[in-house]
């Protein structure tokens, strides 16, 4: 798809706004926001010459102009030719291990997890559920003084570190990784971690259910390159029943990283609250849909992270596009599009497997979308250097539209489903009572799901963000 990318910010207006005012007050900042298209998060059909009323960074009104007066004194916003569209929520991401293109446990500090967080605010991207990788205090203690503080990033939910096999994936199969998760072998293993989770007072418990299979990695045999086809340790049905009912016992929900058909109906009928990756070996069937809306399973995709296994082999347009280069360290982005990374990429012996097992990702969504089941927004982005926090929960959402979902149910899976998903009460839709938090972008989203990343100006709590100065921090933290 070729893009023109168009940055005309909107322009403020102040109307009569010095100090205190009789209807505004002292201390508070009231914004009517007006003449654009508002997107309202939840699946309607966008409003056209529409006015937003933030009052002391909460929404009081929003609709047609006609309807929603401007209070005396109130900034006045013209977004016209933009759209107004809630926060995204992100349900699988991680935080604080890539620094340029190296993924390293070594690189996880309090430092590198506050960036990352911007990043996704950055993008408009509200909350992100970290899942698994979050060692020692450090994403509990952001967390906290999150809840007790001004929030100045993108929320932060934090599963602690996840559970696995006994030299299972990932800490075997990705270096980075080898001492990250738990690895158990036993029941009382099992429970014992969870008991330890839920001390921490974990937002979910991680776990994964993968052998790692058919993922080549290539090894050099006596001066030959050779591949190693081995698999990994699957966390078994026994171990993971025992991790789910003690969590539960808890009251903490349980989400899974899986691959195959077969361990998700395990997973599933083993009362997993979700399942965080595509199924991409075989078409769901109707017993797990059946099984996955009794239980209410939700389903978070990940179809980007899905397509990152291989895309780079096809050299994609958006790399090339102007705001890649506002949060993404620019070593990255050569790296990406350098011809013998290209050609790298072509020659991977897993480049086949990997675009079935997207493909079947893509049917596989588009069935359980149709079925009902509840679908969350999920890219995985931050558990490797290739997959671009921020920009990859937009892409997210242009590849949920590829698999046959509408645009309007696309922006609502984002913002209000995820935000429910994740317990987000105060975002995720613009209607009274919730956050001023918002994206204004160039385009329309309903007729080009593309254009959400086309992004003007982010508001949260009706402030705007200085972009410009985070963009530059980006810039140099990275090098």
């Amino acid at each position: 798809m070729n893009r023109v990318w168009l940055w005309v910010a909107p322009v403020l207006i102040v109307a009569g706004c010095n100090g205190a005012d009789e209807a505004t007050g002292p201390d508070r900042v009231v914004t009517y926001f007006e003449r654009g298209t508002v997107i309202l998060g939840d699946g309607s059909a966008p409003i056209e010459n529409a006015a937003l009323l933030v009052d002391d960074g909460v929404i009081t009104a929003v609709g047609p102009m006609e309807d929603v007066e401007h209070p005396a004194g109130a900034e006045r916003y013209d977004f016209s030719g933009h759209t107004i569209l809630p926060f995204l929520h992100n349900a699988h991401g991680h935080v604080g291990y890539v620094r340029g293109t190296d993924f390293s446990a070594g690189n996880y500090s309090r430092e590198s997890v506050l960036e990352d967080l911007d990043r996704y605010l950055y993008w408009g991207v509200g909350t992100v559920a970290s899942l698994g990788l979050d060692t020692g205090d450090i994403a509990f203690q952001i967390r906290g003084e999150q809840r007790t503080g001004p929030l100045t990033t993108a929320r932060l939910l934090t599963g602690g570190r996840g559970i696995t096999a006994g030299n299972g994936f990932p800490a075997a199969g990705v270096p980075a990784l080898a001492d990250v998760p738990y690895q158990v072998t036993t029941v009382e293993e099992a429970r014992g971690v969870v008991r330890e989770l839920v001390g921490q007072n974990v937002d979910f418990v991680k776990i994964w259910v993968d052998d790692n299979r058919r993922r080549a990695r290539p090894v050099f045999r006596a001066g030959n390159l050779a591949y190693d086809f081995s698999s990994s340790p699957k966390l078994s049905p026994e171990l993971y029943r025992a991790i789910i009912d003690e969590a539960h016992l808890a009251d903490t929900r349980v989400v899974a990283h899986v691959r195959y058909l077969a361990d998700a109906r395990g997973l599933v009928d083993a009362g997993v609250d979700a399942l965080v990756h595509s199924i991409r070996d075989n078409p769901v069937d109707g017993a797990l849909i059946e099984a996955m809306l009794a239980n209410d399973v939700y389903y978070v995709p990940t179809l980007s992270n899905h397509q990152a296994q291989f895309v780079y082999a096809d050299a994609p347009s958006w790399l090339r596009e102007p705001p890649i280069r506002e949060t993404v360290d620019q070593g990255v982005v050569a790296r990406l599009s350098s011809a013998n990374y290209v050609a790298q990429k072509q020659q991977d012996i897993n480049l086949d497997p990997y675009r079935q097992e997207f493909a079947m990702a893509m049917r596989n969504l588009r069935t359980l979308y149709d079925a009902g089941v509840r679908i969350g927004l999920g890219t995985d982005s931050g558990g490797e250097y290739y997959r671009l926090t921020g920009f990859f929960e937009h892409l997210e959402l242009e590849l949920m539209a590829e698999a046959g979902i509408p645009p309007a149910e696309v922006i609502r899976i984002g913002a209000q489903a995820s935000a429910e998903i994740l317990g987000v009460q105060d975002s995720g839709t613009l209607e009274p009572g919730k956050r001023g938090d918002f994206i204004i972008v160039s385009g329309e989203p309903y007729e080009d799901i593309a254009a959400t990343r086309d992004i003007a100006e982010v508001f949260r709590s009706g402030d705007r963000l200085d972009r410009a100065t985070m963009s530059a921090r980006f810039q140099g933290f990275d090098r």
